[in-house]
Parts: C-alpha cells; structure tokens; sequence
C-alpha cells in the first residue's frame, strides 16, 4: 500500500473536506463505542448486534486505508490537555475495559505524531479504559504530519464543535473550553478570564433592561453576517463583551443559556469539581451540594468540604436522583443548623470557637501568648461584671 502523503494540521482543520473526514471519523468512533455500552447492558436482538459489528467493520477499513493501523504502546500516548473533555467517570472506564476485555478493540485511537511519542486526538476513553485491564498497547491511527507544530487550542477548537452537536460534554467541562477558547481567540482579555462569566451576566441583565433579551434565541442561529449587524445593534458598553458574544454565537450557542447553565459550573467548590472528574455527577446534582458551603453548614472551610464530598460520594454510589440529592442537602442542612441554632449569636460563637481550640501541639511560647492574652481578656471581663 503507498504510503499517505503527509498533510500539516492547519490542512487537517483549515480545508472543509479534510474537516468534515476527521469530525466524520472522530464521531463515528464515538457512536460506535455508545452503541456498544448500550448493546453490553441492554442484551439487543442479534440482527443490531450484526449491524453494528458492520460499522465497525466499515470504519476499521476506512481509518486502516487511511494510515493503516499499528500497535502502539500506551506509555507513548500522551493525552491533550486541551481535549474538550475533562471527565471520564471511573465506572464508564470499567465498563469500555470490560468491553475491550470481552470483544477486543474494534477501533483504532486516532493520534497525532508528537514529541517522541504520540498526541491523543480521539480515543482517550480507551487510552484510559485498556490499563485496566491491563493492556499496554492499542491499535492506533497516525495522522502525518509536515513537521511537529501542532496547534493545540485549534484543536480544541474543532474538537469542542463536534462535540457541542454530539451534546456529550459535562457542563463543567464545556465551561472550562469556552473560558479557554474566548481567551485564546482574544489574548488581550486574559487578564479578565476569571470576569468573563460576570461580564457576560452583567450585558444580559442590560440586554433584558432594554427588551433585547428575547432577540437573543433566534439570532444565536442565525449567519454570521446577521449576527455581526445584531452586535452592533445593541451597541454593547465594552470591547470585551463583544468578543465573549462572538465567541459564543460562533459555536451557536444561546449566551443566556451558557450563563445560566454552564459558567456557573466553574463557580462550585473545588472538591465537587474532583467529583465531576471521577464520577461524571449530573450538573443539577452538583449544584445541589454545592449549597453545602461553610456558611450554611455552620462549620469550617475543612469540615464543610469533608461534608459535601462525602455527601457527593453517597450521591454518586447510590445513584440518587435529583430529588432524593436535594432532600440529602436539606436534611444535612437543617442538622447542622438545628446542632448550631443554640450558638448564633457572636459571644456564642467566641465561646464555642474558644472551646474547639486544640493546644496540644503548640509551642511554648504560642501556649505563653495565649495565656496573657486571655488573663487580659479576663481581667477586662471581671471589671465589666462588677460594673453591671
């Protein structure tokens, strides 16, 4: 078989065909291994089973003819960072290598020269999945390149476009790409990352105040021409707001509806996020123990995240609906606050906060200034008791 010409990456995601053969395949993998999840739990009739065996077929042949396929070593494999997704459920990996253990590795990971070994660009699911098993190769499909100059944020770019129609992204994880792809089309707003989603909010409320906000659904689909004339229209305040709109409308998406439903996803604690990542938790349940802060909890910064990922875990494990979360994060609620409703007041609070110190570990000269300090405090006391 000739070998392929080898093609650059601006080629890859700059020419329409070439495009649309990449999306094409990237997304056909990832139908295929969804229909093959559903096939594993599901037990279909014989005659899908055999029609989905011909697709893969299909698409081994098509990604063979196109690079031919090799045996990869996964410790070469190194993972984008810039890949769209970011949450990869521990339970969904253990079903795909249960998978790969049972049927093999019906479709090649697609990846891209890189370094001294390989960039994953489809196929991170198996990457993970298969040292579980454990595999230590894969069969791949190598994309040549002209040289190793590989535009990572185009990638995720084209990436995050297929991914937004296949409607298969985490909203934490859609939240993330956007910040990211706002930025890097417009570098000068950097300094402004974190602000975005306030400075997004913060036009939408002016948009509603001027009776704009309900233009908003048809122009998002609107051509870029109409949307362009539509910006203008509405004559924003600053620069920035522009730039984040035009991000937005580019992928075709409402910003009113990525303020309301995904930016906040960034604003939830830490250790929810780690949670996402591990178990790919329903957004609408992660904003529920979200509201497990310190402040509602009654309790420290450290307590009060102990609380929601344990929480979160049970959540998770049990596999409890929204309702049953939100019932949990009620129930929690009004425990902490019951225990804590007899300390509202601020000298309760000293009190307590007073009691809960531990010295133990302390050093003498800490103990020796805590003890003045409160000999001071009580001989202020004393003299306020005998004025009273």
């Amino acid at each position: 078989m000739p070998r392929p010409k080898p093609i650059g990456a601006s080629q890859i995601f700059a020419e329409a065909g070439q495009t649309q053969k990449v999306h094409h395949l990237s997304s056909r993998v990832e139908e295929l291994e969804a229909e093959i999840v559903r096939l594993k739990s599901q037990e279909l009739a014989t005659q899908e089973k055999l029609e989905l065996e011909a697709k893969i077929q299909e698409l081994t042949q098509q990604l063979s003819a196109q690079g031919g396929v090799q045996e990869i070593e996964i410790a070469r494999m190194e993972r984008n960072i810039f890949q769209p997704r970011q949450t990869f459920p521990q339970s969904e990996l253990k079903a795909f290598a249960e998978l790969l253990k049972q049927e093999g590795q019906h479709t090649p990971v697609i990846l891209f020269p890189w370094k001294e070994g390989y960039l994953i660009f489809d196929g991170e699911r198996r990457w993970r999945a298969a040292p579980l098993i454990p595999w230590t190769t894969l069969k791949a499909v190598i994309i040549p390149l002209e040289s190793e100059e590989i535009n990572l944020q185009e990638i995720q770019s084209q990436a995050l476009s297929t991914s937004i129609h296949r409607k298969d992204l985490h909203p934490l994880d859609l939240a993330e790409c956007l910040i990211n792809q706002i930025v890097y089309r417009n570098p000068e707003i950097e300094e402004e990352r974190d602000r975005i989603p306030t400075m997004l909010n913060t036009c939408l409320q002016r948009l509603k105040r001027n009776k704009k906000l309900s233009e908003l659904t048809a122009i998002t689909t609107a051509s870029r021409e109409e949307q362009r004339e539509w910006l203008e229209s509405i004559e924003l305040k600053q620069d920035a707001e522009l730039k984040i709109f035009q991000a937005l409308m580019d992928y075709q998406l409402n910003p009113a509806s990525i303020s309301a439903n995904v930016f906040p996803m960034l604003a939830i604690a830490d250790d929810l996020k780690e949670i996402v990542r591990e178990f790919g938790l329903d957004a609408s349940k992660v904003r529920e123990l979200n509201k497990l802060s310190a402040e509602k909890l009654n309790l420290d910064a450290v307590a009060a995240a102990e609380v929601r990922s344990q929480t979160a875990r049970r959540v998770a494990a049990e596999n409890l609906s929204l309702s049953e979360t939100r019932e949990l994060v009620s129930d929690l609620l009004k425990t902490h606050n019951s225990d804590n409703s007899a300390i509202r007041s601020p000298s309760q609070r000293v009190i307590k906060s007073l009691q809960s110190i531990s010295v133990e570990d302390w050093q003498a000269d800490e103990i020796k200034a805590l003890k003045q300090a409160l000999k001071a405090k009580l001989a202020e006391l004393e003299q306020i008791s005998k004025a009273k």
